[in-house]
C-alpha cells in the first residue's frame, strides 16, 4: 500500500445471524486499521429508478444494521446496495469500485429466499478476488 492510503474494508450482509458475525468482525477489523468500512449487501434484480428509498425495506434494514455497528464503534462507514445477477459478482464489483483492500463474508448465509445458501458465492469470491478475503464461520 502507497503512503497516505486510505484503507477500506468491504463487509457483505444478507441478514442472517453469521452475517451479522461478519459485520461485527469487520468492524473491529476496520476499528483496528483505522479503515472506512464499505457495507454492502447484494440485489439480485435491476436497482430501482427512485434510488436507495426505493430499495426494499429488508435491504434499507440490512444495511442500517452495518451503519449502526459501525457508529457505535466510530467506524466511518458507507453502504450500499449493490444490484447485479449474482452475489459472488455484485460483491467483486463493489470491492472494485471502491478500491477496498478487504473483503469480509460470513461462509454461509440465508438468502434472501430462506434456502439459498451463500457457500457456493463465498466460494466464488474467494476464486475471483484479487484482494485479501476474511472469512467469519
Amino acid at each position: 500500500m502507497e503512503f497516505g492510503m486510505t484503507v477500506k474494508v468491504l463487509v457483505t450482509t444478507d441478514g442472517s445471524n453469521l452475517s451479522d458475525k461478519a459485520v461485527e468482525s469487520a468492524v473491529a477489523l476496520s476499528k483496528a486499521l483505522g479503515a472506512k468500512l464499505i457495507g454492502v449487501t447484494a440485489v439480485l434484480a435491476p436497482p430501482p429508478a427512485a434510488g436507495f428509498q426505493a430499495e426494499d425495506e429488508a435491504v434499507r434494514d440490512r444495511l442500517a444494521a452495518i451503519s449502526r455497528k459501525a457508529e457505535e464503534a466510530g467506524v466511518e462507514c458507507e453502504v450500499v446496495a449493490e444490484h447485479s445477477d449474482a452475489v459472488w459478482k455484485a460483491i467483486l464489483e463493489c470491492a472494485d469500485r471502491h478500491d477496498v483492500s478487504y473483503i469480509v463474508m460470513a461462509s454461509r448465509g440465508l438468502g434472501s429466499i430462506g434456502s439459498f445458501l451463500l457457500g457456493s458465492e463465498t466460494q466464488k469470491v474467494l476464486h475471483q478476488a484479487d484482494r485479501p478475503v476474511l472469512v467469519v464461520r
